[in-house]
């Protein structure tokens, strides 16, 4: 299951500054970058609801020549709660009281469907009489066109590119771009890694797309396609280590004899029917307990790519139901 929360957090702490240049110019262009500070996360209670909520991201900062200081609070959100506009609201209200300063509340969705432009206010009314009007911003990546943001060099647009709008037959294409403009920001290793494993993550390609994506490449200028595939080189390396330790512990796991040995050839060999069959069945029945005998010939039978996108999608699983609903869509 991807952790989006964590990918959205980790990618605008890292890069805050380049976060809000991209999205709010105006804010950027007379920012004190220097004052910059995040702080602690806060917990707050709806002592109406009962519930608890970690704020994702504050940061303080101050405008250049003005000592007064406010705050930056971001939420990500990778659907679409009913009542956020309230919740947005309430985070307002209790962060302004424990904090006495300014608050700038933005909101960035990465959700896929649905396109529908959402809203940037809350509002209170009694009798027809506006009591409350609350405004917040909102990035909106569905609403965005990648293309839009090809040549901006800014590390969070090539990584937000995968998350924008493009054409099914525009993901190739898309990915390469991303990469390529990563490959001429010129961040170190660690930076590179961070943004290339979101891009991956967000633009996984089936057979076909991975062939047009190394079409592409081939056809870039010489030192530009060194430096992408010096990335993508790094994708494969971390993703046969981990198939192979995947391997080994599914080897263990089944018992047997050569558990190693066969374990790791598992997990280089998971491109074969019969071994996606065998680690997809023990994958579900660890989650979801024992399956019916048709169900599991109905997995048998699957074929190779199905297999695979079912052991990717079984981690979403929260019963036999879903199993059931999703054999039923392929």
């Amino acid at each position: 299951m991807i952790d989006h929360d964590s990918l959205f957090k980790k990618l605008i702490q890292n890069f805050f500054p380049e976060f809000i240049e991209l999205f709010f110019p105006d804010i950027s262009s007379v920012l004190d970058k220097d004052s910059i500070t995040f702080l602690p996360q806060e917990i707050l209670t709806d002592l109406r609801k009962g519930d608890k909520k970690i704020v994702d991201i504050l940061v303080q900062a101050k405008y250049q020549n003005e000592e007064t200081l406010f705050i930056i609070h971001i939420e990500h959100q990778s659907y679409i709660p009913k009542d956020l506009g309230e919740r947005m609201f309430c985070y307002y209200a209790d962060l302004y009281k424990l904090n006495g300063v300014p608050i700038l509340p933005i909101i960035i969705f990465s959700h896929d469907v649905p396109m529908t432009k959402q809203p940037s206010s809350f509002n209170i009314s009694v009798r027809g009489k506006s009591v409350i009007q609350f405004d917040y911003e909102v990035v909106q990546l569905n609403q965005l066109n990648w293309q839009d943001f090809a040549n901006i060099q800014n590390p969070v647009a090539s990584a937000l590119m995968s998350k924008m709008q493009m054409d099914a037959n525009e993901r190739p294409t898309v990915k390469l771009v991303s990469l390529q403009l990563l490959a001429s920001l010129g961040l170190n290793q660690a930076l590179v890694n961070q943004i290339s494993v979101f891009i991956d993550t967000y633009l996984k390609l089936n057979t076909e797309e991975e062939e047009m994506f190394n079409q592409q490449i081939a056809t870039i200028e010489p030192k530009q396609k060194e430096q992408v595939m010096e990335i993508v080189t790094s994708w494969m390396e971390k993703g046969i280590e981990k198939g192979k330790e995947e391997g080994i512990q599914i080897g263990r796991q089944l018992g047997r004899e050569e558990g190693r040995e066969e374990g790791t050839e598992l997990g280089r060999q998971l491109g074969k029917q019969e071994h996606a069959a065998s680690v997809a069945l023990f994958l579900l029945e660890s989650r979801l307990g024992n399956l019916s005998q048709g169900q599991r010939e109905r997995i048998q039978g699957l074929s190779t790519q199905r297999l695979d996108d079912l052991i990717k999608a079984h981690l979403n699983f929260n019963s036999i139901t879903d199993l059931k609903n999703w054999l039923a869509r392929v």
